[in-house]
């Protein structure tokens, strides 16, 4: 039984789902998934949209309907007795259900940390007594959860095998149709509508600085799907900038490849960035409210917000947050990796080393983690 509530949960457990295959070939999978899961046999008792729900307000008006959902799951979870429940992300959703089904005798797995180690600490308690095993996909989480009692293991992070032998950067400007020399600033404002408000003029407007410094500067735009890429092209028409600008839908592998450098949101987005060994410079703004929140709250812990910065435990990559976001830096920053080639070896050879880090079949180590937890005997 499993439960994924977005899409970077639906890859994830659609790689676990194809490795437990092999090992169980009659095993049956259900709970709540996505369309790469479903591909793979599994069967969903809700779509996995209900639970594609982000932000506090936005939560707070789903709410009756998830607990809905979750109390019905866990009926049925119950009733099938599982071999095992894996919780795929989703935290707020999944953490509670572990645990209940975890003193009722059904044996748990929780699939990506919950990021305890950036913001509300506390939830590490939900952790304790509620799994068989946490499976992480960065390293400075194992070592976070050694001196508790969570089971962690890391297993590695599946973007970096997925990445293994990426596309070249030649290869990437041929199939955009670029030349060769062009040089390349890839910006990527966001995957959602709200980040794209916060963000898109003050990339756009960096994109026309680093323009006016680089002759001939391409700017490449990817986005997740046509609503958001309609959105953004809106936000470039009111710009009343005019640049050398291409948008292009599900193209963000080529898009990156191709790149120069690359202005990006914090994210997931980061880490693909990095795993291309790309120089980037990261600028993020969240909404007034929830930075009030979190600042009034002394929510986060991290000190950093970018994947790179967290993995390698020190500032790689320079961040700029809220207020202190600024055109200038940001276009001094970028302009400055075309112009300083050693500068720009130095960030890609620290890349190398974190990708290799990274890089460890997380599927199989996955699969390998919930069968020893299936048999009684996790060894890793």
């Amino acid at each position: 039984m499993l439960v994924a509530g977005e899409h970077s949960g639906d890859i994830l457990g659609a790689g676990l789902i194809k490795r437990l295959k092999e090992r169980y070939p009659n095993a049956t999978f259900s709970g709540i998934g996505g369309p790469r899961m479903l591909a793979e046999g599994f069967q969903s008792y809700y779509p996995m949209s209900k639970l594609s729900v982000f932000g506090l307000f936005e939560v707070i008006k789903h709410l009756p309907e998830l607990l809905g959902i979750r109390k019905h799951l866990k009926k049925i979870i119950i009733s099938e007795n599982p071999d095992v429940f894996i919780g795929i992300d989703a935290p707020d959703f999944n953490l509670k259900l572990e645990r209940e089904l975890y003193k009722k005798g059904i044996k748990t797995v929780h699939y990506v940390s919950p990021t305890v180690w950036a913001w509300r600490p506390k939830r590490i308690k939900k952790l304790i007594g509620s799994l068989n095993a946490l499976l992480c996909i960065f390293p400075f989480e194992e070592t976070y959860f050694k001196d508790t009692a969570v089971p962690a293991y890391f297993i590695g992070h599946p973007l970096a095998d997925k990445h293994q032998h990426p596309i070249n950067t030649q290869a990437a400007r041929q199939s955009l149709g670029l030349h060769s020399e062009q040089p390349v600033l890839t910006i990527m404002p966001g995957s959602r509508l709200g980040e794209l408000e916060r963000h898109s003029f003050l990339f756009l407007q960096t994109a026309y600085n680093c323009s006016n410094n680089i002759s001939g500067l391409k700017i490449l735009v990817p986005m997740p799907d046509q609503v958001v890429a309609d959105k953004f092209q809106e936000y470039y028409r009111a710009s009343g900038l005019t640049l050398d600008l291409e948008i292009k839908v599900r193209a963000t592998t080529e898009m990156i490849a191709a790149a120069n450098m690359v202005l990006v949101a914090s994210g997931t987005a980061t880490l693909e960035v990095m795993l291309f060994k790309k120089p980037m410079v990261v600028a993020y703004k969240l909404s007034a409210l929830t930075a009030w929140v979190i600042k009034t709250f002394d929510l986060l812990k991290a000190p950093f917000v970018s994947m790179p910065n967290l993995i390698a435990g020190k500032e790689l990559v320079k961040e700029y947050l809220q207020d202190d976001i600024n055109i200038a830096t940001l276009t001094e920053e970028l302009v400055s990796f075309y112009q300083d080639k050693d500068k720009t070896q130095t960030i890609v050879n620290e890349f190398n080393k974190m990708k290799i880090k990274l890089t460890r079949q997380a599927d199989i180590q996955a699969a390998n983690i919930v069968s020893g937890v299936i048999n009684g005997d996790v060894s890793f």
